[in-house]
């Protein structure tokens, strides 16, 4: 009979966490890359200069999709790790460097969004 441990099941918990997260990121992103992710208040960049007109989103949006995918694909890829490794110090490090990737990504994504927008003529940003 398998038993399930208090590390196992963290090990899980923190895994699938990881993965949703992931996957969610990687989602947005290639919509974002699409120009399939239409202004919303929910899901995106939502900042009063990617806000300022559709184009400024979309073009936003685009330019943040490069770091939100690999953020996104690390994320997904440290959760699958510790799936398989549970949460010894190995899983508790590669959960670590996860949720890094992910701020990391999601900062540099939002830099590059607001310069993008930023850069769109004045007739193209209101």
């Amino acid at each position: 009979m398998l038993r399930l441990t208090e590390q196992t099941a963290w090990g899980l918990v923190v895994g699938v966490v990881l993965v949703v997260i992931g996957a969610a990121e990687l989602w947005v992103c290639w919509l974002g890359s699409q120009r399939r992710l239409s202004p919303n208040k929910f899901v995106g960049i939502r900042l009063p200069v990617t806000r300022a007109s559709d184009e400024a989103w979309y073009v936003a949006h685009e330019a943040a999709a490069g770091p939100l995918g690999i953020g996104g694909a690390i994320a997904a890829a440290c959760g699958a790790a510790v799936l398989v490794t549970g949460l010894d110090l190995v899983g508790v490090a590669v959960a670590a460097l996860g949720v890094v990737a992910l701020l990391t990504a999601t900062s540099v994504a939002t830099v590059a969004a607001v310069r993008a927008a930023r850069d769109l003529p004045d007739e193209q940003a209101t």
